[in-house]
């Protein structure tokens, strides 16, 4: 049986280019984030004498709803943001703290104690969205709320967050500015202290308050829309969104959700007064590949050439000096922000530009910016197969030879690959150190070389996730619906006092996984968006020490649901 086949189981720069380089700005993903965009910022001054031909990221037209009572009071009203900061404060100063493994809910509902705090202060907070929309919960923790519309006929909106964050180390507390779970705001930089203050207690109390707002102003939607929150994104989702995603496709079916906005990207700079919105509308894939060499044991004073440590390391050694090969099609969502970058960036230098604009056209160029991005740690994974060695084990004692030694890679898969693809390259390179040392190679239980009396080599491949489907952008109604709504939110209300800000909209990747990945049979159209202007420094601090959110940006995100929900009711 051959890789394909046995996998179907699993399966669920040099010269120019120093003239300018890559700032790091990382978009908001789940988990990690996440996850990330990039801004260029060119060392150079002198501006680009490169032409754009014709552009492709130019202005949107920004669509407006006709009912718009409260979008003014979102971003000026200051005792709207006094309101709005104790919401989020107080959603910081829970903390629903999840770790990499957690038991199910059935068994022990006393582990999610801080989760069902944090549904009672939602009930307390949102008095209005208790009261008008129906609230079910998926396997005792995960919320799925329901608005329903005047008209069945017309597929639900989704919108999605996750209740969980990483857990804070107790040895860095005191490294905190302010307390991890204080919620506490700053006044003087109009920044939110807390975990989870941008990944995502932002995205879940900003869905809610623009709903409580709607409902406050007496708005009854045509289309219904769904509220999903998940308590386990921060550890794969397995407990809450895997959940909901089922419990959602029996309800509602193939592509019986309009579209889904989760967690995601964000407004980026990407020049003096530029500011691109960039969702991601892919994800890469994902596989964890545990490596085990099996040998045999024996005392230490009389050693063979090789341990099974010693086999191992030979194996990560030759993994590592092997990393995957870039590759690069226009499809590929990231290629949105480059585009944006290069015609929007001044300052970027011709060759930088030509190569950006040109590579769906010219090989040579193609080439050039693929070995641009490849230099950069912060472009590269985007497009590539990603390889990190994270967790090794091996031997109990000073004097016994280790018996068996394992180590896992873990693997985020290019969008232009496969999970099986991604295992073929494993399984060839395991196969060339085991003809090498004398061993023998199986993989998920099938020789593929019969063990010798050294011992053998075993592969086992987990937790296997195919690269996203890439949402449609192109020719799509309900993209230009979701794009036009973050061109009207962003230009004529968070950057309104700003008339010198050019804004653009466009698409981007991420190199993580949100959620979203239980939810792919509902729909087609899934953006994962956080509407807000995310700076350097804010997203450095994500999943560590000093999370913070600036105010005005959960501002923005009230403001963007808000619009974006009667939006999509006014032009159903």
């Amino acid at each position: 049986m051959g890789l394909r086949s046995d996998y179907q189981s699993l399966s669920g720069s040099s010269g120019p280019w120093t003239q300018s380089k890559l700032k790091k700005s990382l978009l908001l993903g789940a988990s990690t984030l996440a996850l990330g965009s990039l801004v260029w910022k060119s060392g150079s001054n002198m501006a680009s004498t490169f032409e754009v031909r014709s552009e492709s990221c130019g202005k949107i037209d920004a669509v407006a709803p006709n009912f718009n009572k409260s979008v003014d009071l979102i971003f000026n009203d200051p005792s709207f943001r006094h309101e709005s900061l104790l919401k989020l404060s107080g959603a910081l100063q829970i903390p629903t703290e999840i770790q990499d493994t957690n038991p199910l809910p059935e068994d022990d509902l006393d582990y999610y104690k801080e989760f069902f705090k944090f549904h009672e202060y939602l009930v307390e907070t949102f008095p209005l969205v208790h009261k008008h929309l129906q609230l079910e919960k998926v396997n005792h923790v995960g919320l799925l709320y329901t608005w329903k519309g005047s008209d069945e006929s017309l597929k639900p909106l989704m919108l999605t967050a996750h209740q969980d964050v990483v857990p804070v180390h107790p040895a860095t507390v005191g490294d905190w500015t302010y307390p991890p779970f204080s919620g506490y705001y700053d006044n003087t930089t109009g920044f939110v202290w807390g975990r989870g203050a941008t990944d995502c207690k932002n995205l879940l109390i900003g869905e809610m308050e623009a709903v409580e707002q709607l409902l406050k102003d007496g708005y009854k939607p045509k289309r219904s829309v769904v509220i999903a929150l998940g308590f386990d994104e921060e550890s794969s989702g397995v407990l809450g969104a895997k959940y909901l995603g089922e419990f959602l496709y029996n309800r509602y079916g193939d592509n019986g959700i309009y579209a889904i906005v989760d967690e995601g990207g964000g407004v980026v700079p990407i020049a003096e007064d530029v500011y691109v919105a960039a969702p991601i509308t892919g994800e890469k894939g994902y596989v964890d590949v545990e490596i085990t060499v099996h040998g045999v044991g024996g005392h230490s004073s009389v050693p063979p050439d090789h341990t099974t440590i010693g086999v191992a390391a030979n194996l990560i050694k030759l993994i590592e000096s092997n990393p995957f090969e870039p590759t690069f099609t226009p499809k590929n969502p990231f290629y949105g922000l480059l585009t944006c970058t290069a015609e929007h960036n001044d300052k970027l230098p011709s060759d930088a530009k030509r190569a950006i604009l040109e590579a769906p056209f010219d090989s040579k160029q193609k080439q050039k910016m693929i070995n641009m991005l490849s230099a950069e740690r912060s472009t590269r994974e985007l497009l590539r197969t990603s390889q990190a060695i994270d967790i090794i084990k091996g031997g109990i004692k000073a004097n016994a030879l280790p018996e068996v030694t394992s180590f896992l890679v873990n693997h985020r898969i290019d969008i232009n690959s496969s999970v099986n693809k991604t295992l073929e390259r494993d399984v060839d390179l395991v196969k060339q150190v085991a003809h090498q040392f004398g061993y023998g190679v199986t993989f998920n239980n099938q020789k593929i070389i019969p063990s010798t009396e050294l011992g053998y080599i075993e592969v086992t491949a987990k937790k296997g996730l195919e690269p996203a489907p890439i949402s449609p952008v192109e020719g799509s109604d309900v993209w230009d619906l979701f794009a036009g709504t973050i061109q009207n939110v962003f230009e004529n209300g968070h950057f309104k006092e700003n008339p010198e800000v050019e804004f653009y909209v466009t698409q981007a990747l991420i190199s993580g996984n949100t959620d979203t990945k239980y939810y792919w049979r509902l729909t087609e159209n899934i953006y994962r968006f956080m509407g807000m202007v995310i700076e350097e420094d804010t997203m450095r601090t994500i999943h560590s020490v000093n999370e913070h959110i600036p105010m005005s940006a959960h501002l923005s995100t009230v403001a963007f649901v808000y619009e974006y929900i009667v939006n999509v009711n006014e032009k159903a």
